[in-house]
């Protein structure tokens, strides 16, 4: 690699790190504004986009535990931005639904989102849409390959 590609590649290393900075930055306050865990905010974007989800959904897209789901659930839940019903196709389990207090923490969520993409001046957002597609498929291949730490890496 040439010194000009390795100075690019630092370059975008260093502006993608601020992408996700700023990420983290704007769903901690996101979350905190609605008194969730980020995580409680993952879980009710994820349950807006499908309309109905099981708690086990949200334990593999979250990438949970079934018990911290539940206690999630529960807190999500008791603030009043979620209702649990019963499953028809499962009796044992629960289908997940946003309350309409829930359905406003998300509509703010995308709000912020939207309002950041609007920004984004018109004659660069196919290229955006491209470039970020590419971005999620390199670091689904990426995780996909990179597997569990060995047993003795340090901490």
């Amino acid at each position: 690699m040439s010194t000009r590609d390795e100075k690019d590649a630092t370059d975008l290393m260093a502006a993608f790190d601020a992408v996700v900075r700023a990420n983290a930055s704007l769903v901690g306050q996101l979350s905190a504004r609605a008194g969730v865990h980020e995580s409680g905010l993952r879980a009710l974007v994820l349950i807006s986009d499908t309309g109905y989800s099981t708690p086990t959904e949200v334990a593999g897209f979250l990438g949970l535990t079934s018990g911290a789901v539940t206690n999630m659930v529960d807190r999500l839940s008791t603030a009043g931005l979620l209702e649990r019903t019963p499953n028809p196709s499962d009796r044992r389990g629960s289908l997940l639904r946003l309350s309409s207090a829930g359905e406003a923490v998300v509509a703010d969520y995308r709000e912020r989102y939207a309002a950041m993409l609007r920004a984004v001046d018109s004659g660069h957002r196919g290229d955006l849409h491209a470039v970020l597609n590419d971005l999620a498929t390199g670091l689904f291949e990426q995780a996909a390959t990179a597997g569990p730490a060995p047993a003795d890496a340090p901490d």
